[in-house]
């Protein structure tokens, strides 16, 4: 049962990733705009860093989590294959801890990979050994995430927030 839970969890979650690609395109585009035209050339590497976390990161994120935290307790991909995010301990997981656990899911490893393209753009020196870390963070916490979900059923998101995903009838 755990296995196809997972399968499902997986899917859902691609299918998540597959309605964020609207807003991606829309954001990348206007990035790709300000960066032919060089408008943000002179952009300090920190400010570029808030702004595309401000603009692409914490809308996702924040979406995710309203979509969790209503009625349905589930996002797109989650009510396509009938799951459904609930505390623990049962009943719905509404906002804050929907938003704790995309923080986790979307959020931080997201914004540990911009952090270190950050830190590597425009240069051809060795990345610091802080870069290395926060790439290892980067592929780390999903691929733990990951592991997780697959052997024990629950992801590394719901035991930091303590929710579970659970199948509904249809």
């Amino acid at each position: 049962m755990t296995g196809r839970r997972a399968g499902a969890r997986i899917l859902a979650t691609l299918i998540d990733l597959a309605c964020m690609l609207p807003w991606i395109g829309v954001v990348a585009a206007a990035g790709a705009v300000l960066w032919v035209t060089g408008v943000t050339h002179s952009v300090d590497p920190l400010v570029g860093n808030i702004v595309g976390f401000v603009t692409l990161i914490v809308p996702i994120t924040v979406t995710a989590s309203g979509f969790e935290g209503r009625n349905r307790h589930a996002t797109p991909g989650k009510r396509a294959l009938h799951l459904t995010v609930e505390r623990s301990v049962g009943g719905g997981a509404g906002f804050s801890r929907s938003l704790v656990r995309n923080g986790i899911k979307y959020a931080l490893p997201w914004e540990l990979g911009h952090t270190a393209v950050f830190a590597l753009f425009g240069t051809t020196a060795p990345p610091p050994v802080w870069v290395t870390i926060v790439l290892v963070l980067t592929y780390g916490i999903p691929i733990v995430s990951l592991v997780l979900l697959l052997v024990t059923g629950r992801a590394l998101h719901d035991r930091v927030a303590r929710t579970t995903v659970v199948a509904v009838d249809s």
